[in-house]
């Protein structure tokens, strides 16, 4: 029997960069937004003991896909022999900083986690980690997470009512070529953000902006065209190349979506996905 899957999205409404690590990775304090712009997956254990994908947008095939990549790390760590068929349905952006490839492994771990019950979640977290360093948040049951370490090191933080108005320029950008050419400021201040009280009134930060702004202008200037139409405060998400406003009334986030999306750019409207108990 199929079982449909819905992938979240995820904004960084934090993003300090600390510095780079003996591994290669990079210290991160980050907080993640789980929001409601999904990716959908149709997930179907076989008896052919193979795994195959389906995809419906753009979106990489193969060995390549981290879909395919999470069925067969789950089936090598834990000796478990099965088919299962994919069949992806891409709506999040690639390459745009919204965790849409990470989405997808979690939901697929997730599954055959559910189905098989080998593993613990913290073993799943670590399974997870190997995919990438956004994979354990998607894992993790938090709307709104602390991400320490590469990001992965994760405690819950207050979700607090928001809708954000997310712009997707038709540009792709490297995450590894944003962290090499990310130049770090030594010593690097933490921010003290108070959790009682909403992070956009306490000023959003991103390190990757100087870096992105620079080289894609474009990108920069979606930001500035998302403050004049009244959002509260707008950011870069993850290494970009989306950029988000975000607003506390539905009226004005749909106001300045529909006058985006006459702009011709590319743009979402969502606010906060909050995960059912057990799931997605």
């Amino acid at each position: 029997m199929a079982t449909k899957v819905l992938a979240p999205a995820k904004l960084n409404l934090v993003l300090k960069v600390l510095a780079k690590r003996p591994d290669g990775y990079h210290e991160l304090f980050t907080i993640f937004q789980k929001v409601t712009l999904f990716d959908e997956l149709i997930l179907a254990l076989t008896p052919e003991k193979e795994i195959t994908l389906e995809t419906r947008g753009e979106v990489p095939t193969g060995e390549d896909n981290l879909c395919v990549r999470a069925a067969k790390l789950y089936q090598a760590r834990t000796n478990k022999i099965f088919g299962l068929k994919i069949r992806l349905t891409k709506k999040i952006p690639m390459a745009a900083g919204l965790g849409g490839g990470s989405s997808d492994a979690a939901a697929v771990l997730k599954f055959l986690n559910q189905h098989f019950g080998a593993l613990s979640q913290e073993e799943l977290m670590a399974l997870g980690r190997r995919l990438g360093a956004d994979v354990p948040f998607f894992l993790s049951p938090y709307s709104t997470a602390l991400g320490r370490g590469i990001g992965e090191i994760l405690s819950p933080w207050p979700t607090f009512p928001a809708w954000y108005v997310v712009v997707c320029p038709e540009v792709r950008i490297s995450t590894a070529w944003a962290y090499q050419n990310l130049r770090l400021t030594t010593p690097c201040e933490l921010p003290n953000y108070e959790p009682d009280q909403p992070l956009w009134h306490q000023g959003l930060v991103n390190d990757f902006e100087p870096l992105i702004f620079a080289a894609y202008p474009e990108i920069g200037r979606w930001k500035r065209r998302l403050k004049e139409l009244g959002a509260k405060e707008a950011l870069l998400s993850g290494s970009g190349a989306s950029v988000f406003g975000v607003f506390e009334a539905l009226e004005e986030a749909k106001k300045t979506y529909l006058n985006l999306k006459d702009e011709g750019v590319k743009v979402f409207l969502v606010t906060n996905h909050i995960p059912a108990k057990g799931g997605e």
